[in-house]
């Protein structure tokens, strides 16, 4: 029925300019899931698009934000695997791993998802670890209003290290490749941290860079003050949250800002795979992508053909939520084009 209001809407108005016709000329296709890249702001505000992907927490802000929409679909089932796939990875320069306060902070970030859920850490704790390292002008994704231990859970947040994902990585690496019209490449093994930890005692500041979202509330604890990473007085640590636009130019150029960054898998391995810069110590986020929709019908691999001639608006369609799904789709023989 909102498919047939907005062809009405549009036929109607194409009669008064040509220029909004042109706008309303965007033709579906029958056997195909048809896919349309959107920004967040736009999530349940678009006639034209039956469903939604976007990651947590910013989904269940929206669920919370519009009227009439729901949880529908979880991406991590439907991709299949116990632990999901591997979404946000932490990188380090090579030149830190001589120092030993990469090993504490490694160890913080594997003691934050408990200490994220558990029932002692307050939710405004955590909402003001984030919120007081974000970038100027930046608004943050989430709020002591809409983020809930539920959420938090819904992110995916727990640390492993390179080692132990490695062929997870490289694995889903190649599915990506073979969903997108440019290759990220495959990583080498040098990038991969083999978990040697210098035991050189660093002086200085270091630099730590993450996306807002699921990747800073990975950094939560360390942000938080309630951990120390170590007894020395000789360093400090700044941390950065910053938009997802721009956290690739953190560790690029020929004097990259970022110590430690949190990087999209598919970032990470395009930027920095060969191991060269930086070496991956680990993956912080296991997948958290998520469908809404108006619609209250689940979204189970059972019914996922029930998306054949649909419109699906992706936030980020060219970065992982958008090559996820395209993964999930081709992985169950189902066709899909991108609307322009």
């Amino acid at each position: 029925m909102k498919k047939l209001i907005a062809g009405l809407v549009c036929a109607a108005t194409a009669m008064c300019c040509a220029a909004v016709f042109t706008a309303c000329d965007t033709e579906t296709e029958e056997g195909v899931v048809n896919l349309v890249s959107v920004t967040a702001s736009e999530i349940g505000s678009r006639s034209d698009v039956d469903y939604y992907v976007l990651p947590e927490p910013a989904a269940s802000a929206k669920l919370k934000a519009v009227s009439g929409l729901n949880l529908v679909g979880d991406l991590q089932q439907l991709y299949g695997g116990e632990d999901g796939y591997p979404q946000a990875v932490v990188v380090a320069k090579t030149e830190l791993l001589n120092y030993s306060v990469l090993g504490n902070f490694m160890d913080g970030l594997s003691a934050t998802s408990d200490w994220l859920l558990s029932e002692n850490t307050s939710i405004d704790t955590i909402v003001s670890a984030v919120q007081s390292n974000l970038a100027d002008g930046m608004s943050p994704t989430f709020s002591a209003n809409n983020l809930t231990k539920t959420v938090i859970e819904n992110c995916g947040i727990y640390f492993t290290g390179a080692q132990d994902d490695k062929e997870e990585i490289v694995s889903f690496m190649s599915e990506f490749n073979s969903v997108s019209e440019s290759s990220f490449g495959t990583p080498s093994d040098d990038f991969f941290f083999d978990n040697t930890i210098g035991a050189a005692i660093y002086s200085g500041t270091i630099s730590v860079y993450a996306p807002d979202g699921a990747p800073a509330l990975g950094l939560a604890y360390l942000m938080s003050g309630e951990y120390t990473l170590s007894s020395s007085v000789d360093y400090d640590v700044e941390y950065n949250i910053v938009d997802s636009s721009v956290i690739s130019t953190y560790v690029t150029g020929s004097s990259p800002a970022a110590d430690i960054c949190v990087l999209p898998v598919n970032l990470a391995t395009k930027l920095l795979g060969s191991g060269d810069t930086y070496k991956l110590i680990g993956t912080l986020t296991h997948g958290n992508l998520y469908m809404v929709s108006y619609d209250d019908t689940e979204i189970t691999t059972s019914n996922l053909s029930s998306l054949i001639g649909k419109t699906v608006g992706v936030v980020n369609l060219a970065n992982v939520p958008g090559l996820t799904f395209k993964v999930i789709l081709k992985n169950n023989g189902i066709d899909y084009t991108e609307l322009v």
